[in-house]
């Protein structure tokens, strides 16, 4: 996944808009009453899209069949939202934030080497800046892509941009909405859309896009006029100490020249899979850090020990304790209600070096979605020079209070 350096930007945007977002409900504590919340409400969205394909890489720049450059694109999608009424602390934090699952589809000029991609994503919407008829918004997606016509070596070796035919979809950008009669609005924005399989199967520099868009939205109630947004009292500043089990697969794509080399070790998928334990504590009712040791387990460093032999005319001694390595991590965490938005920072101090492995610094930019009180699942990229990716991380995780 190339080109995160934007996503993982996102963080800072975040705790920016969270700052502001807390003296906004300061502002409210002049008057404290407020009204009755509405029952939930619901909409569906229709938006169009046409916008810039970022050049980023030689597919995109112009080295594809038609020989000239992916420049443009266009997209629909169609969403389901959730509008909160101020039933709970946590919409009031966020100033009546909305929420909800969409479908996605884009067309590119090049769709014989790229495809027909879809997704399906889960967003949030949180208004920065709330009236009774128009809102703006910070806009978050999060989601899947299918339908990809992915790189292959003999029927598609051009596209180096998307390795395989599943990637992620994240999504962010700002949005000016105003209600244009009782049950319609209509949504200006720009946005942020990028692509990857997270370092799955390579080649796979990533695809990017960024322009306008525009709803139109129907709300399926009557939403009735805007809750008076409350003063949320302190949070409860405690310490959390959190266990996380993770794995995926990593695709190294080793440029070797060696023919015996090439049959053996070309293109070779490899589980990666990590085990950490962090302390962690709320410093804001929307922000916490974490910090703690990541116990990662890498399959393919046992071949790159046997390639690095080979090389040199030796045979080459393996252990499974070669595959382990050790690092420190520290992180933050943006937290909206059940859900964790989290960037996290590590260095590996402990590990057997050999020529291919991956530099000692990474980095991981992920969710985390709470389903019982304690036990969450998530989806984590894990990359590093803050824009090339490592592999996608499937995690399961428990946290004990006190």
């Amino acid at each position: 996944m190339q080109n995160l350096t934007v996503p993982a930007l996102l963080i800072l945007v975040i705790c920016a808009l969270g700052d502001q977002s807390q003296a906004l409900a300061e502002d409210n504590t002049v008057n404290t009453e407020t009204v009755n919340p509405n029952s939930a409400s619901h909409y569906l969205r229709l938006g169009f899209q046409y916008g810039s394909v970022l050049q980023t890489n030689g597919f995109v720049e112009g080295e594809n069949n038609t020989g000239e450059p992916i420049k443009k694109y266009q997209s629909l999608c169609l969403d389901f939202g959730w509008q909160t009424d101020g039933s709970k602390d946590w919409h009031h934090l966020y100033n009546f934030p909305s929420f909800g699952v969409g479908i996605y589809g884009a067309d590119y000029p090049d769709t014989d080497e790229l495809g027909h991609p879809t997704s399906i994503y889960g967003f949030f919407a949180w208004p920065v800046v709330r009236h009774q008829h128009w809102n703006l918004n910070f806009d978050l997606a999060f989601g899947l892509t299918d339908n990809w016509k992915p790189y292959d070596p003999v029927n598609n070796p051009n596209n180096i941009a998307i390795g395989m035919g599943r990637s992620v979809h994240i999504q962010s950008g700002l949005s000016a909405e105003y209600k244009v009669a009782k049950q319609w609005s209509l949504i200006g924005g720009l946005t942020y859309t990028h692509f990857s399989n997270g370092g799955t199967q390579r080649p796979n520099h990533g695809l990017n896009n960024f322009g306008p868009v525009v709803y139109l939205q129907h709300n399926l109630e009557d939403q009735g006029p805007v809750p008076l947004r409350r003063h949320i009292e302190g949070y409860d500043p405690q310490w959390e100490l959190s266990f996380t089990g993770s794995g995926g697969i990593r695709n190294l794509n080793l440029d070797l020249q060696d023919l015996d080399l090439r049959r053996t070790y070309l293109n070779r998928h490899y589980f990666v899979g990590n085990f950490i334990a962090t302390m962690g504590k709320h410093f804001s009712r929307m922000a916490r850090f974490n910090f703690g040791l990541d116990l990662t387990y890498d399959q393919s460093v046992a071949d790159l020990m046997q390639i690095e032999a080979y090389k040199n005319g030796e045979n080459a001694e393996t252990s499974e304790f070669d595959k382990f390595d050790l690092a420190a991590v520290a992180g933050y965490e943006h937290v909206v209600h059940n859900t964790r938005l989290q960037v996290q920072l590590g260095y590996i101090f402990l590990r057997t070096d050999v020529e291919g492995r991956l530099t000692r610094f990474y980095q991981r930019l992920g969710l985390k979605q709470f389903f019982f009180e304690n036990w969450f699942g998530g989806l984590n990229v894990r990359f590093h020079e803050l824009g090339s990716a490592d592999n996608l991380e499937y995690n399961m995780g428990f946290v004990s209070r006190f």
